[in-house]
């Protein structure tokens, strides 16, 4: 004997919002799988930029919210109108100067601004580079390529660290936001 405490029109309700959801379900698995596959594939092209390989093909969005950060990291775009192979890509970015990567301070060993951030503090560069890519998520390594370019590994935890810590207190005097904890992510509202 199954005892029942649903009344019979909060049960009609249910029943009704479960054949809205079954009709739906398609939809929205569709829309969630799309939104899945963006955040992919930016972290790919995040990743890409970080290792200095060509960028993944964008979606017209993702290019539009990432072009400042894109051209601050050196990523290599297309003129309008015109599609670029991954081969061409590939020798655009193997003829780029080996200047591009930090030049060391000899005497913190640590990695000097790009030349867009020029008689800047690290903590304006990172604002700056937030800014320019609102509301896009951030992660310590994203800021330091955006700020610094290509990092040799040996300073690169340190780096990490100073960066860190500056994030945080950039975050606490409310020039962006603070998204997670682990691992730290920041983005900028405006």
């Amino acid at each position: 004997m199954v005892f029942s405490v649903l009344t019979s029109d909060f049960k009609k309700q249910l029943e009704q919002q479960r054949s809205r959801l079954l009709k739906q379900r398609d939809g929205i698995v569709k829309a969630a799988v799309a939104q899945a596959s963006q955040t992919v594939d930016e972290n790919i092209s995040h990743i890409n930029a970080l290792l200095g390989e060509p960028p993944a093909l964008k979606t017209k969005r993702a290019y539009t919210r990432q072009s400042k950060i894109d051209a601050i990291a050196g990523v290599t775009k297309a003129p309008k109108g015109k599609a670029m192979s991954s081969k061409s890509i590939a020798t655009k970015a193997e003829k780029k100067p080996k200047s591009s990567s930090a030049k060391l301070n000899s005497e913190t060993a640590s990695p000097e601004l790009e030349s867009a951030f020029s008689g800047l503090t690290p903590a304006q560069a990172i604002v700056q580079v937030l800014q320019g890519a609102s509301g896009r998520i951030f992660n310590v390594d994203e800021v330091i390529a955006g700020i610094y370019g290509v990092v040799k590994p040996d300073i690169m935890p340190k780096t990490r660290q100073k960066i860190g810590v500056t994030l945080g207190h950039c975050a606490r005097r409310g020039e962006f936001t603070k998204v997670q904890d682990m691992p730290a992510q920041y983005r900028w509202d405006g």
